[in-house]
């Protein structure tokens, strides 16, 4: 081969290289989402095994070398990573691992199932322990100390999706109400009620209105009317009404036959009534999204069963944007859109996590990775778009 017959070779070969390497840079996408959230334009996102944040402007996609559990959006703008091996913050530049202590004679805490925040602007992280931290002092407080150690829990496989609900051990979610009282799980023993004012805490137990059964919270509301719900593990949905619980029995012996070549038949059991979300809509209605049960909607009086998310369709988020749509994310069964009491389906996507930009552009993300809602060809499109 001559000397310029080679080189006009290479050079094809290192063009083609370059174009090939150039189109994967446009055509990054992230995958394996279990979490988005917006701020400052950019699309933080928390995956099964990575984190990774969005540039809404360039499109650029950068990678942190940390599994994300769960993300939270405080007030001053800082984001809170759960993490697995390490409690992560963002202020605007970058991650950093941050240390919240448990005690002195205790490691610090490097997970947090889950984190929010109350009106005084304290940071609450709950897994086997509650914490409190003070962003103004840089102060920590143990609320409820661990007093109980798990097995280690296995990492997750990319693209194998897990239910995780708090069990007897966890705080679980801490819910800060309009009259300042927090509501968390009080581990092996039911729910509590803490009047921070007054330093009093009410407990109910599974004796107190519950069935027998010790409540496990996995998610709390308060709606306009005052009344807290709350979605226990396996239990349904319960409120706290006029000084009273009250809860719905929901059917527990219905079968449901699953089309299938085998055509074979699945029994209801308590499981399917884990609350994966609770929702109130502008319209006041209460929408409940079961483990394996379907999705539901309170309007005040009665319920009503809102599409086919029994099992196996595994919904998980409820979700409403600025319009006023609700948005069902599940595993299984696609995504549900309801608008103006018509449900439409969108059967081919895998979405449990929605996000909406200050401009009204939603994005969604799940196991197949990002997607950008189009409202003028009532569409899903990947994001970013392949160029």
């Amino acid at each position: 081969m001559s000397n310029k017959r080679f080189m006009i070779t290479l050079g094809t070969v290192l063009c083609a290289i370059g174009l090939l390497l150039s189109l994967s840079g446009c055509q990054q996408r992230p995958n394996n989402i279990s979490q988005l959230i917006y701020s400052d334009g950019y699309l933080h996102i928390c995956g099964l095994d990575h984190t990774e944040r969005l540039n809404l402007t360039d499109k650029k996609l950068e990678s942190y070398p940390f599994r994300c559990n769960r993300m939270y959006l405080a007030k001053n703008g800082w984001i809170w990573s759960g993490g697995v091996q390490s409690v992560q913050i963002y202020k605007g530049q970058d991650w950093q691992i941050f240390e919240l202590s448990q005690a002195s004679n205790l490691s610090p805490i490097y997970y947090a199932e889950f984190l929010s925040e109350s009106k005084d602007g304290l940071l609450w992280a709950s897994s086997l322990s509650l914490i409190s931290y003070d962003p103004q002092t840089g102060q920590s407080a143990v609320i409820v100390p661990t007093i109980a150690v798990p097995p280690a829990t296995p990492a997750p496989v990319p693209g194998e999706w897990a239910v995780t609900s708090p069990s007897q051990g966890d705080i679980g979610p801490v819910f800060e109400a309009a009259d300042g009282a927090l509501w968390y799980n009080q581990q092996f023993d039911g729910i509590v009620r803490w009047d921070r004012a007054t330093g009093q805490k009410q407990l109910w137990s599974a004796n107190d209105g519950f069935q027998g059964q010790i409540p496990i919270p996995t998610r709390f509301i308060q709606t306009h009317d005052g009344d807290i719900w709350v979605g226990l593990t396996a239990d349904g949905v319960y409120r706290w009404h006029n000084g009273a619980w009250q809860t719905w029995l929901f059917p527990s012996e219905e079968g449901i036959c699953i089309a299938s070549p085998q055509q074979s038949c699945y029994y209801r059991n308590q499981g399917d009534f884990t609350v994966t979300d609770l929702l109130e809509d502008h319209a006041s209605n209460v929408w409940v999204a079961f483990n394996r049960g379907g999705v539901a909607l309170w309007n005040g009086t009665a319920w009503k069963k809102i599409g086919d998310f029994e099992f196996p369709a595994g919904p998980r988020v409820l979700y409403e944007d600025s319009t006023g749509t609700i948005w069902i994310g599940s595993l299984q069964r696609g995504v549900g859109k309801y608008s103006n009491g018509a449900l439409m389906m969108y059967p081919k996507l895998n979405i449990v996590t929605f996000a909406e930009t200050p401009d009204h552009q939603l994005f969604g993300g799940g196991s197949d990775g990002l997607y950008l809602y189009e409202p003028q060809s009532d569409q899903w499109k990947p994001y970013p778009p392949q160029q």
